[in-house]
């Protein structure tokens, strides 16, 4: 199977509109497989401190706008979210958001969902919160819609949270029978979801090997319950600079996230400071270093 490579990218902080292009043009012309955002309104303000922003201004550029810009001025790589809320979202409005960026795209997109997991960001722009149960089941009836939207000609869904009557959705996402589903996170709960509904997963960045190893095992045994045979895939993410380590360590790295069952690699530069031409220097060398030695 052909290892996967990605990058996690920021659009808060010191990465305005035009560094965040930057950076993605050149992961998609070294060959990177999967870009990513996060899906936020803002972050908390320690984030801001270690990416070099100001925490009394959290400025986050809105996600799926920037992915549709993105999806016009991109090649091969594939983009979407890592992963968007979608208690934040009206199901019905994120489905034709994603289908019209796949469309724009020519194919591209993949949809990550969560249940979110920052109060303060929803407590301040008027999305009811309510427990983590109720989030989840917030997500998993909003995906039904999506997912129902994209692949028949008509929808009515009648359930706790949300209702659509007979709704048409055209046009249809490009990619058949749709674009992927990724979940994030690595509770059961989200382990269970991914093995009934999803491509893959996006554990947190720097989760350790021996969690890794629990999460694979877990996803195992859900796709066993939900006798599905196509395995969902793993993604584990490493922070830059700190995370990716040494050159030295970069090749010894990778081979210990595929023995453990890793498909897909992102690196993660949302977490820590790093000067653009530093994050240019560095995936150039490491798509020439370490792309190679697992295609």
């Amino acid at each position: 199977m052909k290892r996967l490579f990605g990058v996690h990218a920021p659009i808060h902080g010191s990465y305005d509109y035009k560094s965040f292009l930057e950076l993605s043009f050149m992961a998609d012309e070294l060959g990177f497989d999967y870009l990513t955002v996060g899906d936020h309104f803002f972050l908390p303000p320690e984030t801001y401190a270690k990416i070099g922003g100001d925490p009394s201004r959290p400025d986050k550029l809105d996600a799926w706008s920037t992915l549709s810009a993105l999806a016009a001025k991109t090649k091969t790589i594939r983009i979407g979210t890592r992963v968007s809320p979608v208690p934040f979202y009206l199901p019905s409005r994120l489905a034709k958001i994603v289908a019209t960026v796949d469309i724009i795209s020519g194919g591209r997109v993949i949809l990550g969902v969560g249940a979110g997991w920052y109060k303060d960001e929803a407590v301040a722009y008027g999305v009811e919160w309510g427990s983590h149960r109720e989030r989840m089941e917030k997500m998993l009836e909003g995906l039904e819609i999506i997912l129902s939207l994209w692949t028949n000609e008509k929808t009515t869904f009648k359930g706790k949270y949300y209702q659509v009557l007979e709704a048409p959705f055209w046009p249809k996402p490009l990619q058949k029978p749709h674009p992927q589903i990724w979940f994030g996170g690595s509770s059961d709960a989200i382990i269970d979801a991914a093995a009934k509904y999803g491509d893959g997963i996006f554990p947190l960045t720097n989760t350790p090997i021996e969690k890794l190893v629990d999460i694979s095992q877990r996803l195992r045994k859900a796709e066993r319950r939900h006798r599905r045979e196509k395995k969902v895939m793993l993604a584990p993410a490493i922070s830059y600079p700190s995370g990716v380590g040494e050159k030295s360590e970069w090749a010894s790295k990778i081979e210990n996230y595929i023995k453990i069952g890793a498909n897909l690699i992102l690196i993660d530069f949302t977490m820590e400071y790093a000067p653009l031409n530093e994050t240019r220097s560095f995936l150039k060398e490491f798509a020439e270093e370490v792309l190679p030695s697992f295609r």
